[in-house]
Formats: structure tokens, sequence, C-alpha cells
């Protein structure tokens, strides 16, 4: 499939799409198939789940801006609402489908509570050293980083700065 023939037909569905890039040799893809597919079924009719091998179909991968697997892109009248890049347990893909009816970027879950308390700790544990051991500036640099990693996708500037750099670094990748 071509990048204009996937994104025509992305603008022209009435329902939303949600988009599974993955690839055969991806264990976290593997484990998030037969979550897809039950919620696919459950939403049947009200939304359309395409799979997107990311081996064979590299040039929609690359128009997509997709740099890791699993990514799950969220489309409703031929925009996308919006991303996830890993992993996605079943009560994070749920609410992607419900975010994809009630066309709210907003609702789209960000980063799992899991994901988030294990960046804060792993922060405030180099935060403590960093103290402890008197390390100097790059610990707590290091400290800082991972705090602003912990909550970086609740900071909407950060985010359309991220999405605008991504897309001109695979731009730059292209050609």
């Amino acid at each position: 499939m071509t990048p204009e023939a996937f994104f025509k037909h992305i603008e022209q569905s009435d329902k939303p799409i949600i988009v599974d890039v993955w690839a055969p040799w991806c264990g976290p893809c593997r484990r998030m198939e037969p979550i897809l597919d039950e919620l696919g079924t459950q939403y049947a009719g009200r939304i359309e789940v395409y799979k997107l091998n990311a081996d064979e179909s590299q040039p929609v991968v690359k128009a997509l801006s997709v740099l890791g697997l699993p990514t799950t892109i969220v489309y409703r009248n031929g925009k996308e609402l919006g991303r996830r890049t890993g992993a996605l347990g079943r009560a994070d893909l749920a609410g992607i489908f419900e975010a994809a009816l009630t066309e709210s970027a907003t609702s789209i879950p960000g980063m799992s509570r899991n994901a988030r308390l294990f960046r804060l700790a792993l922060a405030t544990v180099v935060l403590v050293l960093a103290i402890v051991l008197n390390s100097g500036w790059p610990a707590y640099v290091v400290a800082g980083v991972l705090f602003f990693l912990a909550l970086s996708d609740k900071i909407a500037p950060w985010r359309k700065f991220k999405n605008w750099l991504v897309r001109k670094l695979v731009a730059a990748s292209q050609g």
C-alpha cells in the first residue's frame, strides 16, 4: 500500500480508525494482538481497526513518522487524534477505543500509571543519591531529565514540539 492510498482511505472513512503498527518479531506487539482483536470485535461497526505490518509497509510507516513499535494511532474524520508508542494493556487500549468514539484527543490515555510511577521513583532515587553522594550537577541534570520524562506527556507545548521535531527528522532521513 502506498502512503497516498493509506491516507486517502483514512480521509474517506466515515468511522474512527485505529491503526496498529506492528511487526511479527516484536514481542510487545504480539502481546497486544489478542486484546486488539477482542476490542476490534467488541467495537465492530463503530470503529475500524487496521493492522499495519511495519516490515511490509515501510513507506507508510515512514509517512506516519513511526519511530517505535508497537504504535497505536487514532484517526477520526481524516485527522489524527493521537498516538501511543509502546505496549498497552487492556485498560489503555479500551480507553483509546472510547476516545476514538468521542473524538477527543485529550481523552487518549497518556503514559500508563505504572510507567509514570516507575520513572518518578527512578528520578527520586537518582536525586537522593546525588544529594547523599554529593555527585555534582550532572547527577542533578539526570534526575531532572527523568522527572521531565515522567511528566512530559502532560505538557501540551512539549508534545507539539516533539511531534514537529519527529516529522522534521523523518523528512530529513527520507530526503
